[in-house]
């Protein structure tokens, strides 16, 4: 008898493995007789319902995804935020790039008028 007399507050679900799953399908394919795949369902303590589910499971390449489908439309914003961003901060570098370009076409300006006004000064008259 088990020294263990705690009794659990709540049962725990069974969790099989892919491995499992498809040794039990195995065995219940290869099963001669229908008492026998009873008793295999018996001792592994699975349904036939949980058996056809897991038939389409394999036939589908894996569980089935549970929760919300994926928003299709989630994925594009998220890159078109992405790329706006980008966008952005390109603008600004230029925007930055022509206004040091401005400056410096007036300095250029402005050093230019100013040698050619020294210029005119020191010809000779």
């Amino acid at each position: 008898m088990s020294t263990n007399s705690e009794v659990r507050s709540k049962a725990t679900r069974r969790i099989f493995t892919a491995a499992e799953k498809a040794r039990i399908l195995a065995e219940y394919d290869s099963a001669a007789s229908s008492l026998a795949r009873a008793s295999l369902m018996r001792r592994e303590g699975v349904y036939s319902s949980l058996l056809s589910n897991w038939r389409k499971q394999l036939a589908n390449g894996g569980p089935a995804k549970r929760g919300r489908p994926a928003n299709p439309e989630a994925a594009e914003n998220a890159r078109l935020i992405k790329e706006l961003e980008k966008l952005k901060r390109r603008l600004e570098r230029s925007e930055m790039t022509v206004a040091a370009l401005g400056k410096a076409h007036a300095l250029l300006q402005m050093i230019a008028s100013g040698s050619s006004a020294e210029d005119e000064r020191s010809k000779p008259s």
